[in-house]
């Protein structure tokens, strides 16, 4: 593998990483209360890391964008939302709202984009 993909590498497994182990938390404490909107923070909190890490490694500033900033908040909202109705159901959002993030993290405003071409 190239040099070129790690970058994108790197925080699609970090967000991966992340689903997992929110989901885990969420199923843990899926009857702990208000405890139980660990995993949507955790999944926020993953996903504004692999924004960072991606930045990283690209060579810019050590900083999330704000498009990121505001998909972690509306993951803590619909964490909310949904925990307030039922709190047995935040296991259940989490990898649904978490598989959201990946194209936000590989799709970069400078990066160029690749179109298909017929035959």
């Amino acid at each position: 593998m190239t040099r070129k993909y790690w970058p994108d590498l790197g925080s699609s497994l970090l967000v991966g990483v992340g689903i997992v182990a929110a989901t885990f938390v969420a199923v843990l404490t899926a009857e702990s209360g208000w405890l139980v909107l660990a995993g949507p923070l955790l999944l926020a909190l993953t996903v504004v890391g692999a924004d960072v890490l991606g930045s990283r490694l690209r060579g810019k500033p050590l900083r999330p964008s704000l498009t990121v900033l505001f998909l972690g908040g509306s993951f803590l909202l619909a964490g909310v939302i949904v925990a307030l109705r039922d709190p047995s159901l935040v296991k259940t959002l989490i990898p649904v709202i978490g598989v959201t993030a990946w194209p936000t993290l590989l799709m970069r405003p400078g990066s160029p984009r690749k179109t298909c071409r017929g035959i």
